[in-house]
């Protein structure tokens, strides 16, 4: 494939529903040869946000920009933008080929590229099987090769790993790093924060509409370190924290603890007659625990104890 440059603006984006505003003054930017990770929970936004930009649902006010125009504006969309928001939307009765050739044939691109793409998507002793046979992995490869059908310079992913099993999760992850390697602009979210955190450059969060967070990765992460404990009188030592003006959480038995180092949580647990303490780790910041803490919600879910989950 060669190499493609795009870029994504969104500025002052907007989008009320009745009297509700779903997406409120929304600002941000996807340059050339990055991945931004898109983050919120449902109905916070997010969904809306990526259909305005690629001219489903029309803003109402402010501007989603593909390299420089909107979407409806575009000579060309599909070789601007590829997009994968609702699965590849095939017939269940069409083979993978004939749902790529009539993508291919509706937008005035080369045949070639139907072969060329379900070779990248690893599709191709697939490719005349029915897509109504086909798992749930297989239909998101199928839907990468019909936003990649284009060679676009910009992508716009919603949930692209998902039905995938480990080794096609890291197949995308290895495929996602390579098309922003070759300049593209993806604009990626996922339900896996941590997944997130092992491609994003950039992350956006949005709450209740609006942007909480857009902040490279790595100056997301810097920070607060996260206290567990456990102990005999939980009650008793959240109190305490509380009192302190201290941000804890109870997750079962344990308590997330932000704002105090392990030794200041071990000597208040004493103080207070709390313990003993049956369990007492400090560890830093993750992508989970930011996520919640800045859109308003437990650090954790409570039973997560890898991914925590979002919309």
């Amino acid at each position: 494939m060669r190499s493609r440059q795009g870029e994504i603006a969104c500025r002052s984006l907007t989008k009320v529903f009745g009297h509700r505003s779903v997406v409120d003054d929304v600002s941000f930017d996807v340059p050339a040869g990055t991945i931004t990770g898109f983050v919120g929970a449902n109905g916070a936004g997010k969904t809306t946000t990526m259909r305005m930009l690629l001219g489903l649902v029309t803003p109402s006010a402010g501007t989603a920009l593909v390299n420089g125009r909107r979407y409806r504006d575009l000579e060309h969309p599909r070789r601007e933008v590829g997009a994968v928001v609702d699965g590849p939307g095939a017939h269940p009765g069409h083979s993978a080929r004939t749902h790529l050739s009539v993508i291919a044939t509706a937008a005035g691109l080369p045949l070639r590229r139907v072969d060329e793409v379900l070779d990248l998507v690893e599709l191709t002793e697939h490719a005349q099987r029915r897509v109504g046979g086909f798992s749930l992995g297989m239909r998101q490869r199928l839907a990468l090769a019909g936003a990649l059908l284009g060679d676009p310079g910009v992508l716009v992913l919603d949930e692209p790993v998902n039905g995938l099993d480990p080794p096609g999760i890291l197949w995308v992850r290895n495929l996602l790093r390579q098309l922003a390697g070759e300049g593209r602009a993806l604009l990626v979210s996922s339900h896996l924060l941590s997944e997130l955190a092992e491609i994003a450059h950039r992350v956006l969060i949005i709450d209740h509409g609006r942007l909480v967070a857009d902040t490279p990765l790595d100056e997301l992460l810097v920070g607060q370190s996260v206290v567990e404990l456990r102990c005999a009188d939980p009650a008793a030592m959240e109190r305490a924290l509380r009192a302190r003006r201290l941000r804890v959480v109870t997750e079962g038995d344990t308590l997330l603890i932000e704002g105090a180092s392990a030794r200041e949580t071990g000597e208040l647990a004493a103080a207070v007659g709390a313990g003993p303490v049956h369990w007492l780790t400090e560890r830093p910041n993750s992508f989970e625990d930011v996520y919640f803490r800045l859109a308003g919600s437990p650090i954790r879910q409570p039973g997560t104890a890898a991914d925590a989950e979002v919309a």
